[in-house]
């Protein structure tokens, strides 16, 4: 087992990285999509002045673990209202760059909203807030093998997935994506 778990792993990494679109590189396995977003934000240094934003349709474990970031550095929480129901996809952009100040320094974005089950725009957040210097937090906990990924096409700087949703996997089988110029901070 000793001897065969490394490569073993390297090959499910491969595997996962052609369906998701990434780099094997750039993927590390996590127990679930939580504990990627925690790996994120207890990696980044937080200040006062800074804000994180996210959205009112935010699952709860990784809001608490924003919150608690946030607070450790004296960073400032601001959160998007999300209309719902959503005449168009374009109200979330909206509310979220409404929401984005200069002071923003991460945003967590679901990509299929935990409580609504909304499938949000990711791509043009993502541009949208990226284009400011804001880097992306997705937490597509529910998005792989239920929408199509292209990890390397959608540029956030983080994406944590599980694979036991749609992808049928183990529970226990999630991913933690990080962009190549922002591994070196990501414990």
């Amino acid at each position: 087992f000793v001897r065969d778990l490394e490569k073993l792993l390297d090959e499910a990494r491969a595997e996962l990285a052609t369906f998701l679109g990434a780099d094997p590189a750039d993927l590390a396995f996590v127990a679930n999509a939580t504990a990627g977003v925690n790996a994120v934000v207890r990696s980044l240094e937080f200040s006062p002045g800074d804000e994180v934003l996210t959205t009112d349709h935010a699952y709860n474990a990784c809001r608490n673990a924003l919150d608690d970031a946030a607070e450790r550095g004296g960073a400032r929480v601001s959160v998007a209202r999300v209309p719902f129901p959503l005449a168009d996809p374009g109200e979330v952009v909206e509310a979220i760059l409404a929401a984005a100040v200069p002071g923003t320094r991460l945003a967590l974005i679901d990509h299929v909203t935990s409580p609504t089950g909304l499938v949000l725009p990711v791509g043009e957040i993502v541009q949208a807030l990226q284009s400011r210097g804001i880097d992306v937090l997705v937490d597509g906990a529910h998005a792989p093998g239920m929408v199509p990924l292209d990890l390397r096409a959608l540029e956030a700087a983080y994406y944590t997935g599980n694979c036991h949703k749609w992808m049928c996997a183990p529970k226990g089988s999630a991913f933690l994506w990080v962009r190549e110029d922002r591994r070196d901070a990501v414990r």
